[in-house]
């Protein structure tokens, strides 16, 4: 038997504020040498965490009352706290509460025929409680029925519904909508084919009742079963379980339903609301149904019961997906922002490239209805589907023409010709300009001579570029025809969420080779070192056979590709398989067309396993049936890492995951493990290391990595290397790259070449800040130098990386570069100089003393160097820029650019609250300036230092492109000015302007300064719940760019 003690701590995980009596027995554990961790509280959780830890106390003690007349002392306790609570706000009044106690249950609503009465559920509207059919439980259906007749709003979440399940709701939604002020949203799908479509007459033709529908079955995996019953007294109630809207799970099914309350779950209930909007805005899934698509619904729902492909009979419109819309603003930048019209856009095969296509040129046609169009590729197929989804997004049935396999064009403005039909004689026909947009697919092949012809010829005004692969094994790279530039990739696992991939289960094997004293040579191991340790190594290859059964089990119906470092090394392992039962080949480079589809013929059939390859990651090898990739080599590129891990990504009907296994031994210092496993993961290169830690708690859907222990050690002895920010290491790499280009690397080159963590190169030493150009000095490149202004202004400067492009840059750019004073001041407004100023010296120009603010400029002059360094981080902040920026007229006396980003310095200067004398510390998420009729909202989304807070965490996020939720401050009720002004503040001119950061911080920061914000643009009211604090949704004058969505939309949807 354990003593008392030791039951008050017993070994195990907590989560509970540390106070006397825990400190207590936590000093004893210590004593007695045991660990305990402790971690500090954020303020963010601080107040949930207090709240919790009162809330047990003060009912225990409130129980514990005893007495003549307990309840008058538990009351006037009650009070007590009140009163003290209400000295926080002062001016306020405290609440009292009356004795004997009493409570007010119903305010029926008053109808033409006299005032309703209204049930409440059995369960009540104030305590979360778990229905599973038990003998005592209410049943499902009589609490629904009661919820739906006491609701002001329903929402529906349903896989699927049947008329057996929703003829016995019928009447409570009969009741509650023939009042005509209940509106009810219903969200379901197509899956099997499961949903009525009598369900849908019924639920549509309800007043007030709007119904949205998921078609393709393919790309949804909706199985969530929810009801969310909204009350304006604030007693909002939700269920979510195992129920679907039919007969046997509302009455007698095994069926667990979960009710949470707004009144003891808020944050709960408020994620419930949360995502049920953020699906519900999300217009490339769910689609409104009306009884004019009642025949195409019948027609989808019939083949999705039979399980036929139904891809191209979609009745409605085609919309991009939120990644695809990434990949579109990205290339309104690099044409915006970068002036480039040749854009290169890489993905795997399958993440919609041809889609993406056809948005852009959408875009591109609306502006230049008449433009001419070309799209190439080398398969009839390919060219034959283009065409149906080009028509389809342009909503053209008569658009484009073949030219293939002997049809050629008769009007010859929108063309989708075969490579092969494009031959010298016919491209000698075309004139270079004769079309406007060009899209050529699969570019990678580029480097033959026909796609080389083709695309010396050719000027159109946009050449977009569409391939998986820009690296080929013979080491030609297609960048050189879209200026060296990649305009935007799809990421890996937006790809894999969207169901376009599918998931990745990645195992790191260890591996008994090391790999730590081979040589490194420009970015790489040595390729003989590699093939010395690889070939011929026994132990190895059965470490290699081991893993496989291992991981494995059922090698019957394994399909696979091994990478190798060599032709002799392919032909080992398959050697190796063969003798141990598992039939194999190899392939290389240098195999023919006819081996190659003999092998991928054989592969598919499964009369062979594995194909074991070298220099064949991207070419003659498409095998959708593969689904195991085995790593046997350390591939140091991540493009052909990637490209690798996409033979195996393909989708496939009955393919579930594809298993990677990647040997891991002791890497080079110089091996970077983190980019790689950052890709995999989605998360940033500064998390690798805590996500390897925690066991990758952050991954796709359906995607899994787990490290073996050793294998695991290597990683995180690799990543604390690489990750240790060792200035030295960097400064060896720029003495190189100036010894290559003799001269010195400008900053945008060397982050092109080696992506250093800015920090590595901005960082403060002692009291001084040094800079990129203090950096070159270190790495003998330049000359030393002796700029008045060093240290403060390149900690100005460091704060600039977030600059991309608009009016501020080109300000600041004008300053550096010595553009006349004169002409500045006639360019460029006052505050932008003040934002300039403060970002530079971080002081008034007073306090700096300047006579005006535009001497500001002659002051950073006296800096010829760190000009020239300002001028060069500049150009890399825009060579990184997202999305274009633009000035509107709702903010002309603002000088912001909507959607650029800026330190919350350079905002307050903009708005006016930091002059040339002055400034005013603004330290709150709202600051309202009323001389110019302005309330500025400054929102954190990651407002908590931990990775997963679901306290703070569904505050604000965005519900769509163009819908954001917002809560104010906790003492803002929609009855004071402020509650008010936001609520009228269209009426009364007022604006609101919305900014929006992801972290306060973060570690990719210099000088671990404070992440900036973008300035998201003017808001509208649109709605309100709740009080201190409110709840707005406002709504946006300019979407939200894709990019800033997804990191936003806390609620977003991975289906």
């Amino acid at each position: 038997m354990s003593s008392p003690e030791e039951e008050f701590l017993p070994p195990g995980l907590y989560e509970r504020l540390v106070d006397r009596l825990l400190e207590k027995r936590v000093g004893e554990l210590e004593s007695a040498g045991l660990k305990v961790d402790r971690v500090s509280v954020g303020s963010a959780e601080l107040p949930f965490l207090l709240s919790r830890y009162l809330e047990k106390r003060l009912l225990s003690g409130l129980r514990e009352l005893s007495g003549e007349s307990p309840d008058n002392l538990r009351i006037a306790f009650a009070n007590q706290i009140l009163s003290l609570l209400a000295a926080l706000s002062p001016g306020e009044s405290p609440p009292e509460l009356f004795s004997p106690a009493s409570m007010i249950v119903s305010v029926p609503p008053v109808f033409s025929g006299g005032p309703a009465v209204l049930e409440p559920p059995l369960t009540g509207l104030s305590e979360s409680t778990l229905l599973t059919g038990a003998p005592d439980d209410p049943s499902l259906l009589s609490e629904l029925d009661k919820e739906i007749r006491s609701a002001d709003r329903i929402d529906i979440l349903m896989s699927f519904i049947k008329w057996s399940g929703l003829r016995i709701l019928r009447p409570a939604l009969m009741e509650a909508t023939s009042r005509g002020t209940v509106p009810v949203r219903v969200l379901t799908t197509t899956y099997l084919g499961a949903t009525e479509i009598a369900c849908l007459d019924f639920l549509s033709a309800l007043p007030g009742t709007e119904v949205r529908i998921s078609f393709d079955e393919h790309r949804t995996r909706l199985h969530a079963k929810a009801w969310l019953f909204e009350r304006k007294s604030g007693f909002s109630t939700a269920y979510v379980g195992s129920s679907n809207i039919s007969n046997p799970a509302l009455t007698s099914g095994l069926e667990w339903n979960l009710k949470v309350t707004m009144e003891d779950q808020p944050g709960v209930l408020e994620k419930i609301r949360g995502t049920f909007e953020t699906y519900w805005n999300e217009a490339s899934t769910f689609v409104p149904y009306s009884s004019e698509k009642k025949a195409d619904v019948q027609k989808i729902l019939s083949r999705s019961r039979s399980r036929d492909d139904f891809s191209d009979t979609i009745p409605f419109d085609i919309r991009p997906y939120p990644f695809q819309e990434e990949v579109l603003d990205r290339l309104e930048a690099e044409r915006e922002v970068h002036g480039s019209f040749r854009n290169l856009v890489v993905s795997a095969t399958g993440t919609g490239k041809t889609v993406i296509a056809a948005f852009d040129f959408r875009r591109f046609r609306e502006q230049k209805p008449d433009a001419t169009f070309l799209f190439v590729a080398h398969r009839q197929e390919i060219l034959e589907q283009s065409l149906k989804q080009f028509r389809h997004i342009l909503e053209d049935r008569n658009f484009g023409e073949l030219w293939v396999a002997g049809s050629r064009p008769v009007h010859g403005q929108h063309v989708f010709a075969s490579i092969q039909s494009l031959d010298r004689a016919a491209v000698g026909r075309i004139s270079p300009e004769q079309f406007d947009y060009v899209v050529i697919d699969e570019i990678h092949h580029g480097m033959a001579p026909t796609y080389r012809r083709l695309l010396e010829t050719l000027k159109p005004r946009i050449l977009l570029g569409l391939t998986a692969t820009p690296e080929r094994s013979d080491g030609l790279d297609v960048r050189r025809y879209f200026n060296d530039r990649m305009a935007a990739d799809i990421r890996l696992g937006e790809a894999i969420d969207r169901n376009l991939l599918c998931p990745f289960h990645y195992f790191g094997v260890t591996d008994s080779v090391d790999y730590r004293n081979l040589r490194w040579e420009r970015g790489q191991y040595d390729r003989r070192d590699l093939e010395h340790v690889l070939t011929g190594n026994d132990l190895r290859n059965r470490s290699v056979l081991r893993a496989l059964r291992e991981y494995c089990p059922d090698l019957s119906e394994v399909r696979g590709i091994g990478f190798c470092v060599g032709v002799r090394h392919a032909q080992e392992m398959s050697d190796l398989f063969n003798r141990a039962g598992i039939p194999s080949a190899s392939l290389s480079a240098d195999s023919s067309r006819e081996v190659r589809d003999a092998v991928s013929a054989k592969i598919s059939s499964g009369e062979w396993k594995f194909i074991f390859v070298v220099d064949l990651y991207n070419e003659g090898i498409d095998i959708p049936v593969v689904d195991t990739v085995l790593f046997l080599r350390p591939t140091e590129s991540l493009t052909i890492f990637l490209q690798q891990l996409g033979r195996g990504l393909r989708q496939r009907r009955g393919k579930t995951h594809l298993t990677v296994l990647d040997f891991v031994g002791h890497m080079h210092e110089k091996f970077d493990c983190a980019s790689r496993l950052s890709a995999l993961s989605g998360q940033p290169s500064y998390r690798i290391r805590k996500e390897v830690e925690e066991g990758f708690p952050h991954l796709p859907a359906g995607c899994v990595i787990q490290l073996e222990r050793v294998a695991r050690d290597h990683v995180l002895e690799n990543i604390r290397k690489s990750l240790s920010l060792r200035r030295g290491s960097w400064v060896e790499k720029v003495r190189e790259m100036a010894g290559d280009l003799k001269r010195p690397p400008r900053l945008r080159e060397f982050f092109q070449a080696f992506r250093p963590p800015l920090p590595a190169l901005y960082r403060k030493g002692g009291q001084v800040f040094r800079g990129w150009k203090r950096f070159l000095v270190e790495a003998g490149v330049i000359p030393d130098f002796s700029d008045p202004d060093e240290s403060i202004l390149t900690r100005g400067i460091g704060r600039m990386v977030h600059l991309s492009a608009g009016r501020y840059p080109d300000l600041l750019r004008g300053m550096a570069g010595g553009e006349p004073v004169g002409e500045l001041e006639a360019r460029f407004p006052p505050r932008q100089f003040l934002m300039a100023h403060y970002a530079l010296w971080g002081e008034t120009p007073e306090k700096t003393g300047l006579g005006k603010v535009s001497e500001t400029v002659q002051k950073l002059r006296k800096n010829p160097v760190l000009c020239d360094e300002l001028q060069e981080l500049l150009e890399l902040a825009r060579d990184l820029a997202l999305f274009p920026v633009f000035k509107t007229a709702r903010t002309e006396d603002i000088p912001l650019d909507v959607h650029g980003t800026y330190t919350r310095d350079e905002i307050l200067a903009a708005a006016g609250l930091f002059g040339f004398d002055r400034r005013v510390e603004v330290r709150e998420g709202v600051r309202f300036v009323p001389e110019a009729k302005l309330d500025l909202l400054f929102v954190t989304l990651d407002k908590s230092e931990k990775e997963y807070s679901p306290s703070t965490m569904y505050e604000d996020y965005a519900l769509s492109d163009r819908l954001f939720h917002w809560q104010s401050q906790s003492t803002t009720n929609e009855r004071s000015s402020t509650g008010q002004r936001y609520i009228h503040h269209q009426k009364t001119g007022h604006r609101i302007f919305l900014f929006l950061r992801k972290k306060k911080k973060t570690a990719d920061r210099p000088f671990a300064v404070s992440e900036p914000y973008v300035f998201a643009g003017p808001v509208f009211y649109r709605s309100h719940q709740g009080s201190r604090p409110m709840t707005v949704i406002w709504e946006l004058a300019f979407p939200l760019p894709a990019h800033l969505f997804r990191e936003s939309a806390r609620l977003g949807v991975r289906i």
